[in-house]
Order: structure tokens, then C-alpha cells, then sequence
């Protein structure tokens, strides 16, 4: 039987990595995308580094602020129908 705790934990790390790298192209801080997305610092950074578990509507609006889709896809190169559905 798969171990599904250790591959979404290595999921979520690796979603982690590409939104970091993310933030770094698009020159924004922690504390940037936490005023962006209108939540505490400290939240942000606890999500990050899995001390608390990040809430949908918080990942959804990281898509959003990064330009994003939330299938992490960069948008100036999303040609999926789910453009459509103007997550950004």
C-alpha cells in the first residue's frame, strides 16, 4: 500500500518550492504576499515551513497574487480551458 503521508508531504514541499521560486521572479517578500493575500506574516510563514496547514482560500489567493493558476501554471503561458474560470 502507497505511503500517501510522505508523497503529500513531498507534494506540498515541492508546491512550496515552485511558489518561493515564484515569489523570487516576481520580486515579492513574505511580507508582501501576506499583505497581498490580507493574512498575518507569521501565518504565511508557518504554512511554509509546515507548521500549520494552509487553508484552500490562502493557497487560492497565493495563485491569484503570483499569477498563478492553481494547477501552477504560470499565466502568461496557460492555454488550459480552465482560463476561463479567472482565478487571477
Amino acid at each position: 500500500m502507497p505511503n500517501y503521508n510522505m508523497y503529500s508531504k513531498l507534494g506540498k514541499q515541492l508546491i512550496f518550492d515552485f511558489i518561493k521560486d515564484r515569489m523570487q521572479e516576481k520580486k515579492i517578500t513574505q511580507l508582501k504576499l501576506s499583505e497581498l493575500i490580507e493574512i498575518n506574516e507569521s501565518t504565511l510563514i508557518r504554512n511554509f515551513k509546515g507548521k500549520t496547514e494552509m487553508l484552500l482560500t490562502t493557497y487560492l489567493k497565493i495563485c491569484g497574487a503570483l499569477d498563478l493558476r492553481p494547477y501552477l501554471i504560470p499565466l502568461e503561458i496557460d492555454e488550459n480551458e480552465f482560463k476561463r474560470l479567472f482565478f487571477n
